[in-house]
């Protein structure tokens, strides 16, 4: 870990990507409370996550092509900017004209998906591949320190007036990391990441295709996305059933809800700094698997402690532990992807991952609809660890038979200790 805070670069789009996520964080908190604030109508409320959820789905693979198309450190750049711009119709009050935050969320979906494809692209040009592990997890421990910091000014911000001053934070977060991020492009070395002849001759639609094809010929990614669909369809049925499971089996309210969601942040952090400390004895592989496989069992505690009790403080730990394996997993996660697919095509890798978790989770949230009122919520929850197992299962068997078939596309340095 202390490796990769002494690379000048990696530290700076670190510090970019802070920025970011604080931004992003401020927006994700604070419109939704906005939106409810001037309707009253908790369906209204929803629309914003809706927007956000279909935008990420269908422009998903078209962000994360661009990130093989052009320098990856200008395309943050120039993302940042234009995330600094798209909140620019907050500065007004858009209580009468709703649909004006509709366009901000969606767009923002999508300039963040950019934004975070191109990250995780540029991150194996940057850093050796035996600390790919530990540089996504401290990119993780990021984007809990983000949620904590940018959740709570989030709220406070938009309780003073409107959207103003939520607009004037996350914009001056954009444009900190888009300066960030210049600086960087200057201190890093990263031939790695400039695009191929071929991708900047050929039409940005036939890279696109071409792009996609590569990756469903690739059963190491396959194979990925398939244990990321399972979880993804596991936290669409939690997003939407956790605050009935909080009101229907702990007889809580909301401020115990809003507590729960938090404190997941600081489990995210510790997992975030475990999984630098050790990630290089691990391999992406024996790290999804893990990290799923924890999840799920102490997602079981959770949805069948009200049995035992239902103090809140034994559930306030709980979720500060269940942060944690989150962090792990989607390191692993990361990481397989950068090690199975070739430079060239890593920015649309990344753009079909964040795609088919949106698109799944989606899934989730409409069963969680379908099936929340139907049936008993502890019920559904539990099959939600279920599908965590199911993922953490598809990981560990399905990606040790492809290791076992061919040779990874770059040498590894960790050690498959699974």
């Amino acid at each position: 870990m202390f490796t990769l805070l002494r690379h000048r670069g990696f530290v700076l789009i670190l510090i970019a990507g802070l920025s970011s996520s604080v931004a992003s964080w401020l927006l994700l908190t604070g419109l939704p409370i906005y939106v409810f604030g001037v309707t009253g109508s908790a369906f209204i409320t929803s629309a914003v996550f809706l927007v956000e959820l279909l935008c990420g789905i269908t422009l998903g693979t078209f962000a994360g092509a661009l990130a093989d198309r052009f320098d990856r450190f200008r395309l943050m750049s120039c993302v940042a900017v234009l995330q600094a711009v798209a909140v620019i119709p907050l500065l007004g009050q858009p209580e009468h004209h709703l649909w004006i935050i509709s366009l901000v969320a969606g767009a923002q979906a999508v300039l963040t998906q950019t934004f975070d494809s191109a990250r995780n692209a540029a991150l194996p040009g940057i850093v050796e591949a035996a600390h790919l592990v530990r540089a996504n997890s401290m990119v993780a421990l990021n984007m809990s320190v983000g949620r904590l910091i940018g959740s709570s000014l989030g709220g406070f911000a938009i309780t003073r007036e409107g959207t103003r001053y939520l607009a004037i934070g996350a914009a001056v977060a954009f444009v900190v990391a888009a300066a960030l991020i210049t600086v960087a492009r200057r201190a890093a070395h990263h031939d790695a990441t400039q695009p191929g002849t071929s991708e900047r001759t050929s039409s940005f639609f036939t890279a696109w295709r071409s792009g996609l094809a590569a990756m469903l010929r690739n059963r190491s990614v396959r194979v990925t996305f398939l244990s990321v669909a399972l979880g993804g369809i596991a936290q669409g049925l939690f997003v939407v059933l956790f605050v009935v499971f909080v009101s229907r089996a702990l007889h809580a309210d909301g401020t115990l809800t809003g507590v729960l969601r938090g404190v997941q942040a600081i489990g995210g952090v510790a997992g975030g700094l475990i999984v630098g400390i050790l990630g290089a004895r691990l391999s992406p592989r024996l790290l999804m698997s893990l990290g799923a496989t924890t999840f799920a069992l102490i997602s079981l505690v959770i949805w069948n402690g009200p049995a035992v009790t239902r103090q809140p403080g034994w559930y306030i730990l709980l979720f500060i532990l269940v942060g944690a394996p989150g962090i792990a997993y989607n390191s692993g996660a990361f990481a397989q992807i950068q090690q199975s697919v070739p430079d060239t095509d890593l920015g649309r890798a990344f753009g079909g991952y964040y795609a088919i978790y949106n698109a799944s989770q989606g899934l989730g949230m409409a069963a969680a609809g379908l099936l929340g009122d139907a049936l008993s919520v502890v019920l559904v929850l539990n099959v939600q660890a279920a599908l965590y197992l199911a993922s953490a299962a598809v990981a560990y068997v399905g990606l040790r038979t492809v290791l076992r078939q061919r040779p990874a596309l770059r040498q590894r340095s960790t050690v498959d200790i699974g």
